[in-house]
């Protein structure tokens, strides 16, 4: 299958599905966006093992706290765990740059200066269109 589709497929679907999670559709973010994005991977030329071993580790961080309540040092962990799932798949700058991205603009989406800059839903469709980037990234070479 052509990458460049597969790459559109993830990023678009990440961005889409993380959102509307956040809708009270947690489901679509925690269970169909993993399996989405395996799928992807496995199209993308990753093993079964490999891809299997993502799905359920970014299904178990989807599931990790990161409300506007939950200490900062938890939200770096559990976004660090969203990310770290692609590992299984190899490794990208993108991973790093995701994480920091996804604290920062969480950060700036709860802060009386930021929340008109970077609203939550933003905020959302960012963080689940990084994660399909990185796979997009990883079945790209």
């Amino acid at each position: 299958m052509n990458k460049e589709i597969l790459m559109i497929i993830a990023m678009g679907a990440g961005g889409i599905l993380f959102a509307l999670g956040g809708m009270g559709f947690k489901f679509l973010r925690r269970f169909v966006l993993p399996v989405i994005l395996a799928i992807v991977a496995k199209l993308g030329g990753k093993p079964w093992k490999k891809c299997l071993a993502f799905m359920g580790s970014l299904i178990v961080a989807m599931h990790l706290p990161y409300g506007e309540k939950t200490p900062s040092i938890i939200k770096l962990l559990t976004f660090s765990a969203m990310f770290g799932a692609t590992c299984f798949l190899g490794w990208t700058i993108w991973q790093a740059i995701g994480i920091i991205v996804t604290f920062f603009l969480f950060k700036a989406s709860n802060s009386n200066w930021g929340k008109n800059i970077v609203f939550h839903k933003a905020w959302e469709f960012i963080t689940g269109a990084l994660l399909g980037l990185v796979v997009s990234s990883l079945i790209g070479r």
